[in-house]
């Protein structure tokens, strides 16, 4: 007699079933040949991808708040990305520098991520909103710096807050993330006024210990605002907020803000082995 069912990962809750091959691939599943029983195999591994995890069954990819600040969801959204560093973020690198600007670059797109995956934690998403809010914070920095050298000063900032505004309102659409920008923008904020070098109120000795007690406190912000979003997602998530949803996309009509028709629910399977 031959045993040819195997273990069967289903659905995005790894659960896993001893079924055919022909069955695991008509439900979109993952058949693992090379087992017999549901205890050797990781199907959260299968749902994750990318790298294994530390602990097995235990999610702990804490390396995707940075690796999908390169991920796209198709040309158009790499084309916007594309525009946006070739136009506003070359400028500004060759201002402060590979490292300072990588910084803040990194910095606002992964505090954004990690803000959106605590409010609206059940849409998959990809691309560098944070970051890019988070460059555009740094250009408003810019002007308000250099604000007494300036033309039209008062004209330059008006035209970045219409560009944040627009974008701002473009994340009420749906499948775009507002928390993403909002977060971004506000860390992107902080770490310019902590990382751009020509930052200064004059050159007394007086200005150099105010510069440096901003430094502090930018930088201390940044940190608290990471340590409170952590805390967020890992101890006190939040799973059914009414509200948080119509910060990025409002309903005008019953279909506006579809979601992905995801079943979330945790199914009891059909017959277990």
């Amino acid at each position: 007699c031959e045993t040819i069912a195997r273990p069967c990962c289903i659905g995005i809750h790894g659960k896993c079933e001893i079924r055919t091959k022909e069955f695991c691939d008509f439900i979109n599943g993952h058949f693992h040949p090379e087992a017999t029983l549901c205890s050797q195999v990781s199907c959260m591994e299968d749902v994750c991808g990318m790298l294994p995890f530390v602990r097995r069954h235990v999610p702990d990819q804490f390396y995707r708040l940075w690796t999908s600040l390169f991920l796209h969801a198709g040309l158009l959204h790499m084309g916007i990305t594309v525009i946006i560093q070739l136009y506003l973020m070359r400028d500004m690198e060759k201002v402060c520098g590979s490292f300072r600007m990588a910084f803040i670059y990194l910095g606002s797109g992964m505090a954004g991520n990690l803000a959106s995956a605590i409010f609206i934690p059940y849409r998959a998403e990809s691309g560098p909103a944070g970051a890019q809010f988070g460059v555009l914070a740094t250009l408003i920095v810019e002007v308000l710096n250099v604000w007494p050298i300036l033309i039209s000063p008062s004209i330059a900032l008006g035209k970045l807050l219409a560009i944040v505004f627009i974008f701002f309102m473009l994340g009420l659409l749906p499948w775009v993330d507002n928390y993403a920008h909002m977060v971004g923008f506000f860390t992107g904020f902080l770490l310019s006024y902590a990382l751009m070098p020509y930052i200064a109120f004059d050159r007394t000795i007086h200005s150099r210990t105010r510069r440096a007690i901003l430094i502090v406190l930018c930088l201390a912000s940044v940190f608290l605002i990471f340590c409170a979003l952590l805390v967020v997602f890992y101890y006190t998530p939040i799973y059914n907020c009414s509200w948080c949803k119509y910060l990025t996309c409002i309903p005008f009509t019953k279909d506006f803000c579809a979601d992905q028709n995801i079943n979330f629910r945790k199914d009891e399977p059909i017959i277990n082995f």
